[in-house]
């Protein structure tokens, strides 16, 4: 099969990188020339890891790489795209900004085209309606990274057809990925559940009720956590911890949803946690990250909230 790609971030490289390695073609576009640059490096240090884990062979990187495609020009992408089985779009949590994409590239596409969306929490049938083609679009949520977690949550649209349904599911099997249907409610099933769990944690902390250390440990020791709420924050990001939030707060009014101030605050300070190299943790050696004193963003009086707003 022949997948088209658009978003080289972490994400996208996951599902690049997975693809690839499942046998498929990849054809993949970034508009940020910067993320693009580094689109080779990040999949090949990904396809690496994964030999490393389950004991590949020498040559399944090169087998991997050699199946990626990176377009530099726009035009010369939606061309290879036309002659692929799945278009699947990994554009950071905008729906305003998915929407104007996808109704950009889709009606280029041949009908028989089936749209993947890599969404964490957004509504489908707005992007399928955009894209003009509803009864072939569903949403494919990868966990992080996606060629180390085998779930896949799958959402269907209200028009999403059985055909795509069951395609999507026989075409993720056989990448050895573990496919789950989840309802289209903000956050769909997985993040429904998290996200308030980790916004939760991130209030106990500006609270002064918690530290980081001790808030991970705790997760870790009692209820078997691979890691800590804390330090999934770091590997998610701040800023896409904000934005899923923010969208999913708005899309169901819940109160939990909403951000907390500690984590605008991280953000403007450019504290977006691993990939910046500081967040809850230290990440100055990746392989040993410290647990950071945060006191300075917790809240105990008007005047402290006045100043975690400057």
């Amino acid at each position: 099969m022949k997948f088209a790609i658009l978003g080289t971030g972490i994400m996208g490289r996951g599902w690049i990188t997975q693809c690839a390695m499942s046998g498929h073609d990849v054809h993949c576009y970034d508009a940020s020339a910067q993320t693009l640059a580094g689109t080779a490096a990040g999949c090949e240090k990904l396809a690496v890891t994964v030999a490393k884990k389950f004991k590949h062979d020498d040559h399944f990187v090169s087998n991997a790489i050699g199946k990626i495609c990176i377009h530099n020009d726009k035009g010369a992408f939606i061309d290879a795209a036309k002659g692929c089985d799945v278009f699947l779009e990994v554009i950071y949590e905008d729906l305003k900004l998915k929407c104007s994409v996808l109704a950009e590239y889709l009606p280029q596409l041949p009908e028989s085209v089936v749209f993947w969306s890599n969404s964490s929490s957004l509504d489908i049938d707005p992007m399928a309606q955009a894209g003009g083609r509803p009864e072939r679009s569903i949403v494919t949520h990868g966990m992080n990274p996606v060629p180390l977690m085998p779930g896949v949550e799958v959402v269907p649209g209200a028009k999403t057809s059985s055909e795509t349904i069951e395609f999507t599911r026989q075409t993720l099997l056989g990448m050895n990925k573990a496919p789950f249907l989840a309802p289209n409610i903000p956050g769909f099933w997985v993040n429904r559940l998290l996200v308030p769990q980790m916004l939760d944690a991130v209030r106990l902390l500006e609270q002064g009720k918690i530290t980081v250390e001790d808030g991970d440990t705790g997760l870790n020791t009692s209820l078997g956590h691979p890691q800590g709420t804390f330090k999934l924050h770091d590997f998610v990001t701040a800023p896409t911890m904000l934005r899923v939030a923010l969208q999913m707060y708005q899309a169901s009014n819940d109160p939990r949803m909403y951000p907390p101030l500690t984590l605008m605050r991280m953000v403007k300070n450019g504290e977006y946690g691993a990939s910046s190299g500081k967040g809850f943790y230290d990440w100055s050696d990746p392989r040993n990250p410290k647990a950071r004193d945060v006191s300075k963003y917790v809240i105990g009086s008007v005047e402290e909230m006045l100043e975690q707003l400057k």
